[in-house]
Parts: C-alpha cells; sequence; structure tokens
C-alpha cells in the first residue's frame, strides 16, 4: 500500500467509529457537541507544546483520534431530521399523527421499486394541516391498470393518515422499517392514484432535470423495437435505474453472481471516463490550458453522468474516486488509489453519515479496496506469456480478488454463495465495455432521432445475448449454494481470516502466520457455538400470517409447521425462510389442519376458532389462540378457563382485537396480537 495516507486512514475510521457510536448509542446532542469542542481545545494545547511534552506526539495522535470520534458522533446528530426544529414529528406529535387524517401537501422526491401490490415513491413534505413542516415520507399507490408513474418534483395534495412504517412481526424477516430509516424515513402515506391532486406546480432540482431526461430518453427508446426487459437492462447498465427490472430477471443475475452488473459502480464509471479521455484527447494539443480544461470538463460531465444515474452509493462512490484520481494524474500527483477512495468515503460520510448502513454502500468500497489490494497478490502468482492469456488472467483475478473481499457481507446479508460467478464474470466483464460504449452511442442517436432500426435491433440482441448467458448460468441450480447461517460474529471473525490470509501470501512473517491461525481458531469456536446454540434451541411460535393461522414447533433443528390452510410456497419463505437459515433448521413437514388442543412442555394449549367450539369441563388451558374471528364473549371464556394468556393471530378483525384487549385489561391476563407485536414465542 505504497503512497497511503496512514494518518487520514486513521482519521477516517475514527470517523467510521463515531459514527457508530452516534447511530447505536444514545448520546445528546449537547453532550457530543461539548466533547467535540472540548477535544479541539485539547488538541490545540497538545499541538503547542508536542514538541516539548511528547517525543513520540502519542497524545497529539490520541487527542486527533478522539477529536474526529466526536466528529462522527455530530455528523449523526446535525443530520439526523428529528433534530431540526422543522421536522414534522416536531410539529405533529405521533399520537395525533396516528389518530387524525390529514391534509398534505408535499412533493415527488424519489421513485422506489413497484411491489405487485404498490407503486412506491419518496415524497417530501411541505405542509401538515396549516403548519409548515420538513421530512421525508414514503408514499404508497395501489397499482391498477391506470396507474402511471409521476414525476419527480410535481407536487401534489391529499388528506390520509401518516403511519408507522410497519416493523417486521415474524423473527429475522427483513426489516424495512429500519431500511427506510437509515434514510431518514419513519412514516408511510397509502392513498388511492385518484386522491391525489396535482397543483400543476414543480420543485425544480438536478434530480428532476435527470429524471426528465432518463423520461426522455425512455420515449425515444419506445420509438424502436426495444421490449420491456431489453429497455429495463438499458436503464440500469446507463441510467442507474433497476426499478423497471423483473423480479425473475434480477433473481437471475443475482445468482450467477453478477448482480454487479445491473449496477452502476466503479466498473461502468471507469468505463466512461476511459471514454471521456478519448472523446476529450484533441484538447491535449493545447498543453497545460487544454489539460486543465479536459479535467474540468472530466470531472463535470462524470458527475452530470452521476446525477443522471439517480446519485446511488455506488455511483457517488465511484464518481468522487475518480474525480481526485482525475485530478491526481493532471497534476502528477503521487496520490494512490487507496487515498482517493478514503478521502471519497470520508466526503460522502461528511453529507451522509448513514449511507455507512448502505448495503450498496458497504459491497462497493469492499469491492473496489479488495480488488486494489487483493488482486495484485493473486496476479504476481502466475505471469502470462501471452495478450489474450494475460487479459484473461486479468480478469479472473479481478474477479476473485472482488468475490474474496465480498464474501462474509454476501454471506451475512443474502446467504447464498454462487459458484459459479468467475463464468459469468470472466464472459460479461470483457463484453461490458463494449456494451457501454455501443449504449451510449445508442442512447445518442436514439435522442437526436437518427438511430437506423438495424443498430437498434443489433444493440437489443447483445442485451439479448448477456441475459440468455447469465440465465443459464443461473439455471445450474447445483452450483448454487443457498440458506448459508451466517451471524455477524461470524461477519467479523471471516473478515479477519480472509485479511491474514492475504497478509501471509503477500509477505511470509511470523507474526502474520500466527494471525491467521489464530483468527481460523476464532473462526471454528463462533461456528461451534452457534452450532451448539441452535441445537439445544426449542421452542413454539405463533407466527403472524393475515387470514390463516400458523403454529410451529422447533426441536431438534426441525421445525414442524400445523396450519389452517394450506401455505404457498412464495409465503413459507416469507414467513420463515429466514428463520430456518438463522437455526440452522429444516422444514420438517407442514400439517394443513389444526386441532382444537396442544400440549407443548408444561403448557396447555387452546385454539378457539370461528367454530367456537370448546369443553369447560376439568379443563384450564394455559394459553387461548383466537383464531378467524370467534364470535364469543370473551369475558365469560376468561372466568370459566382462566387462561394466563390470550394470542389473537392475523386472521381475526380488528373491531374485534379492541374489545378482546379490553377484556385482558379488566381481567389482568396478558393479550398478545401478533399483527402489532409480531410472532408469539414460547421458549
Amino acid at each position: 500500500m505504497r503512497l497511503l495516507n496512514i494518518p487520514f486512514v486513521i482519521l477516517t475510521f475514527s470517523t467510521l467509529l463515531g459514527i457508530l457510536l452516534g447511530y447505536y448509542v444514545i448520546i445528546e446532542t449537547t453532550t457530543a457537541i461539548a466533547g467535540f469542542l472540548l477535544s479541539i481545545c485539547f488538541l490545540g494545547i497538545s499541538w503547542q507544546y508536542s514538541k516539548k511534552m511528547y517525543a513520540k506526539k502519542t497524545a497529539f495522535t490520541f487527542i486527533m483520534i478522539t477529536v474526529f470520534i466526536f466528529f462522527g458522533i455530530n455528523l449523526v446528530n446535525v443530520h439526523h431530521p428529528k433534530n431540526q426544529p422543522a421536522h414534522y414529528s416536531n410539529q405533529v406529535s405521533a399520537e395525533m399523527l396516528e389518530k387524525n387524517s390529514y391534509g398534505i401537501q408535499f412533493h415527488i422526491k424519489e421513485r422506489l421499486k413497484s411491489t405487485p401490490y404498490y407503486n412506491k415513491y419518496i415524497i417530501s413534505i411541505h405542509y401538515i394541516g396549516n403548519k409548515i413542516v420538513e421530512g421525508k415520507i414514503l408514499l404508497q399507490l395501489p397499482r391498477d391498470s391506470t396507474n402511471h408513474n409521476l414525476n419527480i418534483g410535481d407536487a401534489y395534495t391529499t388528506f390520509a393518515k401518516i403511519k408507522p412504517v410497519a416493523k417486521p412481526l415474524n423473527p429475522y424477516q427483513f426489516d424495512y422499517a429500519k431500511y427506510l430509516s437509515n434514510q431518514y424515513i419513519y412514516h408511510k402515506v397509502t392513498v388511492q392514484p385518484h386522491q391525489l391532486i396535482n397543483t400543476h406546480t414543480s420543485l425544480w432540482s438536478l434530480l428532476r432535470i435527470a429524471d426528465q431526461i432518463r423520461k426522455k430518453i425512455n420515449t425515444k427508446l419506445n420509438q424502436y423495437s426495444f421490449s420491456n426487459k431489453q429497455l429495463a437492462i438499458i436503464n440500469a447498465l446507463l441510467l442507474g435505474q433497476r426499478q423497471d427490472i423483473d423480479q425473475e430477471t434480477f433473481s437471475k443475475y443475482r445468482d450467477a453472481g453478477a448482480i454487479h452488473i445491473l449496477a452502476v459502480s466503479g466498473l461502468h464509471v471507469g468505463i466512461i471516463l476511459l471514454i471521456l479521455n478519448v472523446i476529450l484527447s484533441p484538447l491535449d494539443i493545447l498543453r497545460r490550458k487544454g489539460k486543465t480544461i479536459k479535467l474540468l470538463l472530466t470531472i463535470l460531465l462524470l458527475w452530470c453522468f452521476a446525477i443522471i444515474a439517480g446519485l446511488s452509493p455506488s455511483v457517488l462512490r465511484a464518481v468522487t474516486m475518480f474525480s481526485f484520481l482525475a485530478i491526481g494524474v493532471q497534476f502528477r500527483s503521487k496520490t494512490s488509489i487507496y487515498n482517493s477512495l478514503f478521502i471519497s468515503m470520508f466526503l460522502l460520510l461528511c453529507f451522509k453519515p448513514l449511507l455507512l448502513f448502505s448495503v450498496g454502500f458497504q459491497l462497493s468500497y469492499v469491492a473496489v479496496f479488495a480488488i486494489v489490494w487483493i488482486q495484485p497478490v493473486i496476479a504476481k502468482r502466475y505471469q502470462p506469456k501471452f495478450y489474450v492469456s494475460k487479459k484473461l488472467w486479468e480478469t479472473f483475478t479481478v474477479t476473485i480478488a472482488a468475490q474474496l473481499g465480498l464474501l462474509p457481507l454476501t454471506l451475512f446479508y443474502f446467504h447464498q454463495f454462487p459458484l459459479l460467478f468467475f463464468v459469468s464474470n470472466l464472459i460479461i466483464i470483457p463484453l461490458l465495455g463494449g456494451i457501454l460504449g455501443f449504449g451510449i452511442v445508442v442512447i445518442l442517436l436514439a435522442y437526436f432521432e437518427i438511430l437506423p432500426q438495424c443498430i437498434a435491433s443489433l444493440f437489443g440482441n447483445c442485451i439479448d445475448v448477456i441475459n440468455m448467458i447469465i440465465g443459464w448460468i443461473a439455471d445450474q441450480q447445483h452450483f448454487l449454494i443457498t440458506g448459508i447461517p451466517f451471524s455477524w460474529k461470524m461477519l467479523v471473525v471471516l473478515h479477519v481470516v480472509i485479511i491474514a490470509t492475504v497478509l501471509v501470501f503477500e509477505k511470509y512473517k511470523k507474526k502474520r502466520v500466527f494471525l491467521l491461525v489464530l483468527s481460523t481458531i476464532a473462526m471454528v469456536m463462533v461456528m461451534i457455538s452457534e452450532k451448539y446454540r441452535v441445537s439445544n434451541l426449542e421452542e413454539l411460535i405463533v407466527f403472524s400470517n393475515q387470514r390463516n393461522t400458523t403454529l410451529g414447533v422447533l426441536k431438534n433443528q426441525r421445525l414442524q409447521l400445523y396450519s389452517k390452510d394450506r401455505i404457498a410456497k412464495k409465503t413459507q419463505h416469507f414467513l420463515f425462510g429466514n428463520y430456518l437459515i438463522q437455526n440452522q433448521a429444516i422444514l420438517d413437514s407442514i400439517i394443513p389442519q389444526l386441532k382444537n388442543t396442544y400440549r407443548y412442555k408444561e403448557q396447555t394449549i387452546l385454539i378457539i376458532d370461528s367454530a367456537s367450539i370448546y369443553t369447560i369441563k376439568t379443563f384450564h388451558p394455559d394459553i387461548i389462540i383466537l383464531s378467524n374471528a370467534p364470535k364469543i364473549h370473551l369475558d365469560r371464556v376468561i372466568n370459566s378457563l382462566h387462561p394466563k394468556q390470550i394470542i389473537a393471530d392475523g386472521s381475526n378483525y380488528n373491531s374485534y382485537i379492541n374489545q378482546w384487549k379490553k377484556s385482558c385489561i379488566k381481567n389482568n391476563i396478558p393479550f398478545h396480537y401478533t399483527n402489532e407485536k409480531g410472532a408469539f414465542i414460547l421458549k
């Protein structure tokens, strides 16, 4: 890592630590600011006396690290919208938001990927009732045949309830509420499309201009014979918009280990930078002034592309890093790609500290760092003689380095690993440069309406060939390892194992070998402890399942399910797919029939459904599960059976729930509604 600015790296990691502390530990803003100012005072004092008092400047370094830790904490506090007086949460209480409907005025900020049921947008609020407010909210519009996409920047008014984004109701389900909260989105509004009133005013911004450019490009491309699937891939590869890619295509790219191709990142930006260098090369004739103009134009065009691509974390990282690289090359600075990487990371986190928790941000930086550091270590093990073999070896080592660096994060977030990733990358990456260059030409020609149909058809066929290759690789299911359990402890330890392994291959030292052995032992110990935990886990769980009652018993890493109705495969994955993975369990069987009573350990469980059939004589259940909206008088049931716990699952009517809550409060019986509190787990 020659030319690496070690002090700046330390300060960057200190800022990262501060962001983590500010995110996970509640630190008052006044305390964080006081600590930051106090540490700066100590820094100034140590700067004055460091030469006299500290020969090695150890204290100065320690205080500098402390300054940037507090800096990271303050970044989180400063950017948190709830610390801003104008944020809607500080203007209207949470209780009032949940109880009342409000007139809302807003503009469209961003379009999200649609679901089978909703078109989704991020909106920026201007008014709630008669109060001027700020903040972002999720807008959901039920899908129908008349839906059309709303324009970014357009302003609307509506009348609706503002509800909190729902948290996951079953164990280990994807936490969409947490995902949105990292973008400072805490509430949602769901309205019918006809309930939106267009105010015919627009908020102009760079994102709106970019959206209009993308829409105009798509309008022009629609005049040619591109299929919907081809247009979706074109939008992903060249315009950074993946919202229109269907789930089947997305899954195939993921299973083939080529999902990074669909996200505009360093690979795409690097290719575009090369194209710009070729196009702007005539400016080199003007010598110094020409090179300065070329640099400014290159950076300007790169950022224009970043804006058009939607300013995603991977695009921001890539364009910021390549901008610093371009500046370094222009001024013949001995900067390294590591410095550019850390500087770009630091700057991005200063503007958006919670980018640190974005999966795309993490994958993007780890992939680039792995390629820059690990690829040369692997590449020097073999030196091909011929040009073609050199390029193949270079592509292969880049792919291996990236996948090795991404392995812990891939296992942690996706719980799967495609063994044929190197095949898809060896084939696709060499073609990608040509596809991007060809695509830019196609878009420009289509934009000015001079694109020949034969050229459009040829480009569409190229997209089809890539999809076909990816589809074939993804269909080799026996080379795709899925359902891999991977905890955060394993994530940390595997990172250390990979780093130690690369260090040993880079340069053999006893200390590095010792680190590798120690980290490997730690990895084995973590795996043993995880296995011991799940092998001894026994629990009964009442899943939160709409319109169905679903009970599960986990024992010996086997899940036995009892369900009122049959459960579709897709619903099974949603309900307990991650639950099985995290507990290293398998689905034993599903019995699509419920009995009235069950016995679990020392607990007797009674299910009262719409038939309302149960026996009072000598029967006192510990737990009663209310299913399918039974028409019962709960006070009488409690007085007759004396249960210790009442559970209502997702198959009941909301109107019944409120009455049952009152009865349980009156009789001092714990009440658990799965649609509010999530699945009920009995150990």
